[in-house]
C-alpha cells in the first residue's frame, strides 16, 4: 500500500509539473514557466540560490507577466503575513509581500496567489500610488491580459487600460 501511495504522488507530481516550462513550435517560451528569484527577489537562471519562486505566462517568447520590483539591496526590508518558517527548501511565493526601502517607505506591494499574480503596485518615495496593476481583470478574448492605471503624484490619472496583445497580435515591450 505504501508503494501505491508513493508511485501515485510521484505520477501526480509529472502529470503537474507537465504543463511548466515549454516551448512552442518556433522554440520560443510558452504557457507558464518557473522564475527563481533570491532573498531580494532578483530572477535567477535557475534553483542553485533560489530562496523563493513564483510563475509567469509566456506567449511566443513574450513575458507577459513580469516581475514587479522587490529590494534593492541589502537595506531593503520585505514584510509579510506569511509564516513561511514551516516550509523546507524553496518558498512558493503565496500571499501579501510588501517592500519597504530604508526609511520604511512602502515601495512596492506584491499579492500572489499560489504563485501567480493578483496584483502589483508600486508607489512614489512621497507615498502616492504611482502604479496599479490588476492581473485579475483581462480584456475579452486575451486571457494572459491585465488591467493597468499609472498615476501622477497628484492622484490624477495619467493613463489606464489593458496590458494584452494589438491588432497584429503583438504584446507591448515589457520589463521585468
Amino acid at each position: 500500500m505504501k508503494h501505491y501511495f508513493l508511485s501515485l504522488f510521484l505520477i501526480c507530481a509529472t502529470l503537474s509539473n507537465a504543463q511548466l516550462n515549454k516551448f512552442d513550435a518556433k522554440g520560443k517560451k510558452h504557457g507558464k514557466w518557473v522564475r527563481y528569484l533570491d532573498k531580494f527577489w532578483n530572477v535567477l537562471e535557475d534553483s542553485t540560490n533560489a530562496v523563493y519562486y513564483r510563475y509567469t505566462f509566456y506567449d511566443a517568447g513574450v513575458n507577459v507577466h513580469p516581475m514587479g520590483a522587490g529590494g534593492k539591496h541589502k537595506l531593503w526590508k520585505m514584510r509579510t503575513t506569511v509564516d513561511t518558517s514551516a516550509q523546507k527548501g524553496i518558498k512558493l511565493l503565496d500571499g501579501d509581500y510588501r517592500w519597504h526601502d530604508p526609511k520604511g517607505r512602502l515601495m512596492y506591494w506584491h499579492v500572489l496567489k499560489d504563485g501567480v499574480y493578483v496584483s502589483y503596485k508600486e508607489y512614489y518615495e512621497t507615498g502616492e500610488l504611482h502604479t496599479f496593476f490588476d492581473y485579475t481583470k483581462h480584456a475579452e478574448g486575451q486571457p494572459l491580459s491585465w488591467y493597468m492605471i499609472e498615476y501622477n503624484k497628484d492622484g490624477s490619472i495619467k493613463h489606464e487600460g489593458f496590458t494584452k496583445k494589438d491588432e497584429k497580435g503583438n504584446w507591448p515591450l515589457m520589463k521585468g
